[in-house]
């Protein structure tokens, strides 16, 4: 943002970049040990699943997946003694960083550990070098270690608690929500299949004659661990941190890319023309599921924005604060609201409310520390209503809305001032019933009682 200011770009392009990189290290991988066609399916197919959208979040998990494929390739380069100290430094690198950028990124270290271990049984001695480059990418996880330690405390109230099925789940939420159970069937058999072949090629198993083709076994292990990563997190969710939710272990997704190409290319004798065939319904797919369907999406989304700017800035008079009950349209409004009238928005955090409708505090506890650092009206409920018993809302429901219902349990008396279609603006008032309380409540039609 120092380079770029503040704007969906500059906070976008980490994860924009560290997707991109991931493709190309992809392609490089998978084409050393096959061709150039199979190294596009590998760069084309994480494109067409559930990760390329956190190409476009402003979220680490871009930066994870970009880290993760620039270890493997690194790690890749090192064994075949590619620029050597390169490679290995490139190793320690791209693996602190992964690490530095989210916690959940020390899984990247089981498939490259793994396949380093077998490795060392097939040449029968250790690389020491390789070993030295894991050891020193975990020093962001010392450093941060008291940070994990103080956020344990939070794992038990955590909104997303981890559950067995979850493994399973991520790979149906991995390749589509729509018709996910046949595509993680088709995929399921694709994988065994292509699995059994790499580890007979590998192996030297019936070669076809005069191939040259043989994946290293080391990186056959290391592409089944990646695909290992969503039960570790869901098993480490359980047993220490209470927290999973797909997005935690999308570096999954290097192992698809690596078994499914090289697989297809032993299945399909290494043609070209299969292989660039293969790539070309990648992308067209990937042109139709990412380009064309988003951007229509998009379009909505914006539309819905617009129209609830424009309903808040005729229907909320000008000089009253306007509570905002959900916390993602608050975050939304806050930023694409014109200055005027995201000045006048307030959240209103309580954890104890939280917990008795969802069980779970974290959106409301980060929202709390949030206002140390960011400049956004987040104030606490009961205050806030203590010193302003009358006050605007926008929003009756959305996830982790909890403030309508609570007002209403506590007895405050809402007045619907406007609504357009699903857009509702109430005016509340939280006084005690009392003889006077005509005086407490507007005579008029008036949302707002004029000064």
């Amino acid at each position: 943002m120092k380079l770029f200011g503040v704007n969906p770009l500059a906070l976008r392009l980490p994860e924009i970049l560290g997707v991109g990189v991931m493709s190309l290290c992809l392609f490089v991988v998978v084409s050393r040990r096959s061709s150039a066609a199979y190294g596009l399916i590998a760069m084309l197919l994480p494109l067409v699943t559930h990760v390329f959208y956190y190409a476009t979040e402003a979220r680490p998990y871009g930066l994870v997946l970009g880290c993760a494929a620039l270890s493997l390739l690194c790690w890749q380069s090192a064994a075949d003694d590619r620029r050597r100290v390169l490679s290995v430094v490139g190793l320690a690198v791209s693996l602190a960083a992964a690490l530095a950028s989210h916690y959940y990124a020390v899984f990247l270290f089981v498939p490259l550990a793994a396949g380093e271990i077998a490795r060392s049984v097939v040449r029968r001695r250790l690389d020491p070098s390789m070993w030295i480059a894991f050891a020193l990418a975990t020093l962001p996880l010392w450093v941060f270690l008291p940070l994990i330690q103080a956020g344990r405390g939070l794992g038990a109230t955590f909104w997303a608690r981890p559950r067995w099925f979850d493994t399973v789940t991520f790979y149906q939420n991995l390749l589509g929500l729509t018709a996910s159970g046949g595509i993680f069937l088709f995929i399921g058999i694709l994988v065994l299949l292509t699995t059994y072949a790499l580890i007979r090629s590998s192996i030297g198993v019936e070669p076809k004659p005069g191939a040259t083709f043989r994946i290293p076994v080391p990186e056959v292990v290391a592409a089944l661990g990646y695909l290992a990563i969503p039960a570790l997190a869901v098993l480490l969710a359980k047993m220490a941190t209470g927290a999973f939710t797909d997005r935690y272990a999308l570096t999954a997704v290097l192992g698809l890319a690596l078994i499914i190409p090289w697989g297809a290319y032993l299945i399909l004798d290494g043609r070209a023309t299969l292989g660039l065939a293969l790539a070309a319904v990648l992308f067209f797919w990937f042109v139709a599921k990412d380009g064309i369907e988003p951007a229509m999406t998009q379009r909505r989304q914006l539309g819905a924005l617009q129209d609830t700017l424009a309903f808040l800035r005729t229907a909320a008079p000008d000089d009253a604060p306007l509570i905002i009950a959900s916390p993602h349209i608050f975050f939304e409004l806050s930023y694409y609201a014109p200055p005027r009238l995201a000045s006048r928005l307030v959240y209103l955090t309580d954890t104890a409310a939280s917990m008795r409708y969802f069980k779970t505090d974290t959106v409301e506890l980060g929202l709390q520390e949030f206002r140390r650092w960011i400049p956004m009206s987040v104030e606490d409920y009961r205050s806030y209503v203590r010193a302003h018993p009358r006050f605007l809302l926008y929003g009756d429901t959305g996830a982790w809305v909890w403030l309508l219902p609570e007002l209403m349990a506590k007895g405050a008396r809402l007045q619907l001032v406007a609504v357009t279609g699903s857009l509702r603006l109430f005016l509340v008032d939280t006084a005690p019933e009392s003889s006077d309380r005509a005086s407490a409540r507007p005579e008029k039609a008036e949302p707002w009682p004029s000064r």
